[in-house]
């Protein structure tokens, strides 16, 4: 059986992401505003489905910073079995925020001169820095499961606390 992740916000990061556990025999289903970025990411294998998914293990939150924690709280509701992360440059204000023992905040240390998912690539993040700011409120199954999905990915994991981060 696939392991089931969600991708919200299917830009070059979310896509990269999708692209990575993809390769890795996930089913990927994306969460997005914009129906034409969607259509790229089913078209080059980001994404294999459209939508919330209620099994996903793992949802990662891809939006603008504005709108992680709303995201992430519906992720947190969607997904009850399942565990949140994101990866917004803002750490403090969205963990507190969001307020879940079952959401990490997270910032991979990657990117591309490529803009939007058409820019995706699943080595993105090997040999990568990607900071996890658990708080003292994160379920420790939680933090393990992020930590090992992040991991799969090629990054290397650095712990930080919310407010060192920012």
């Amino acid at each position: 059986v696939s392991r089931r992740a969600t991708v919200v916000g299917v830009g070059l990061i979310g896509g990269s992401i999708g692209l990575a556990l993809r390769g890795q025999g996930w089913h990927v289903s994306g969460v997005e505003v914009d129906e034409n970025r969607l259509a790229v990411a089913l078209d080059i294998g980001a994404v294999d489905a459209v939508g919330w998914d209620a099994e996903a293990e793992i949802s990662f939150v891809a939006t603008p910073v504005g709108q992680i924690p709303e995201m992430a709280v519906e992720a947190l509701a969607v997904a009850p079995g399942g565990v949140v992360t994101d990866v917004g440059g803002v750490k403090a204000s969205v963990v507190e925020t969001v307020g879940d023992p079952r959401f990490v905040g997270g910032h991979p240390m990657a990117g591309s001169e490529q803009e939007g998912v058409e820019g995706a690539d699943p080595a993105m993040f090997v040999d990568a820095n990607w900071v996890l700011t658990p708080s003292g409120d994160t379920d420790d199954g939680a933090f393990a499961l992020i930590r090992s999905v992040v991991t799969s990915l090629g990054a290397e994991v650095v712990t930080l606390a919310p407010d060192r981060h920012d």
